[in-house]
């Protein structure tokens, strides 16, 4: 036998690459770039009128999520990390530090790695870790809604994570959740963290 077979046989046989990847995608033309002249100046009159006081604590503890149907998971633990909620688990070494794989209640972490999180299934997980609102749009006025955003907008001891369609916003995929960032009540514009990568 050449050293040549041998080899091949101790190699781990490696799974096919997908048919489509991405590695970063362009935004809908409707959708404005955070890091863009527009977004800046978008973030910057928001923090102007007191509108991204609690950007900077999740900007601090913002991940993106460790699998694709992670999105509600991250999104919380984002949260919990920049409101310092205790009790997070041990994280690596010493470190207490809330991750989405580490948030295992109201939904198997196997399943939910599988389909991500239903509404239910969310608030469910939130109330398992801090105080928490919970509101439905069709069961809010637009008016609320904007209200809404501007309270939570204006303070950095309350945050608002919404479940929103990336289909109707023209992105891959539908269902997701992601914490909102700022709110520009100027042009009437939030910036949505998104965990997506």
């Amino acid at each position: 036998m050449s050293t040549k077979k041998v080899t091949n046989l101790l190699e781990t046989p490696q799974p096919p690459p997908p048919q489509m990847t991405f590695q970063g995608r362009k935004l809908p033309d409707h959708l404005i770039n955070f890091a863009s002249p527009a977004g800046k100046e978008l973030f910057k009159q928001a923090l102007n009128d007191g509108y991204a006081e609690g950007y900077f604590n999740l900007s601090s503890c913002f991940s993106h999520q460790m699998e694709p149907a992670y999105c509600g998971l991250s999104s919380l633990s984002i949260v919990l990390n920049a409101l310092q909620v205790t009790g997070a688990p041990v994280w690596k070494g010493p470190w207490r530090w809330w991750s989405d794989e580490l948030l295992n209640c109201c939904a198997e972490i196997e399943i939910v790695k599988k389909s991500g999180v239903t509404f239910d299934q969310f608030a469910c997980l939130a109330r398992c870790h801090c105080d928490t609102i919970v509101k439905r749009a069709n069961k809010v006025s637009k008016e609320e809604f904007i209200s809404d955003l501007k309270s939570v907008c204006s303070r950095s001891d309350i945050f608002m994570i919404i479940s929103f369609s990336r289909q109707a916003m023209q992105q891959t995929g539908d269902g997701h959740f992601s914490p909102i960032g700022a709110y520009n009540s100027e042009q009437n514009m939030a910036l949505v963290l998104d965990t997506a990568r």
